[in-house]
């Protein structure tokens, strides 16, 4: 006799996630990566293999908790991406110079007029009220949004 059970994961296309009408289409869209599943969409989708399991042979014990494990990592890792970015987010709120730092040692194009610019190795990054500046090895301070080109010094 044949497992008749239902995967959810793997009879409907993730790609029709948070569509209702798309949770129950064909399986003609069959996909087997859920690796961009979300909490929402595993519990469509769950509850769909359940509603449509073989009454004579329901889905076991194990494999069902092996599914609710499944949502409960989905929504860890949901969880953890949210955290970090919001860590992300308060760093460079707090710190707007550290995404300059890769800047020093590196020769900048800066446009310093309307039809003028300038080059010259970075040798410091810092702040200047609201603004992030650059020295250059040559003793010139320039706001980073004035770099027109980077390369290697």
């Amino acid at each position: 006799m044949t497992d008749s059970t239902i995967n959810p994961l793997n009879n409907y296309s993730t790609s029709n996630i948070g569509n209702t009408a798309g949770a129950s289409s064909t399986t003609t869209d069959k996909q087997n990566d859920a690796s961009s599943i979300d909490e929402e969409g595993f519990l469509q989708l769950f509850i769909e293999g359940l509603k449509n399991q073989d009454p004579m042979s329901p889905m076991s014990n194990s494999e069902m908790m092996g599914q609710l494990t499944q949502l409960t990592e989905i929504q860890n890792t949901m969880n953890m991406k949210s955290i970090l970015q919001d860590l992300a987010a308060s760093i460079q709120s707090q710190n707007p110079v550290g995404q300059f730092l890769d800047l020093i040692d590196k020769t900048v194009k800066v446009q310093v007029g309307e039809n003028e610019t300038t080059e010259g190795q970075v040798l410091s990054i810092g702040k200047d009220g609201n603004d992030v500046v650059f020295e250059l090895m040559n003793g010139d301070t320039y706001n980073v949004n004035q770099i027109i080109g980077v390369s290697e010094a």
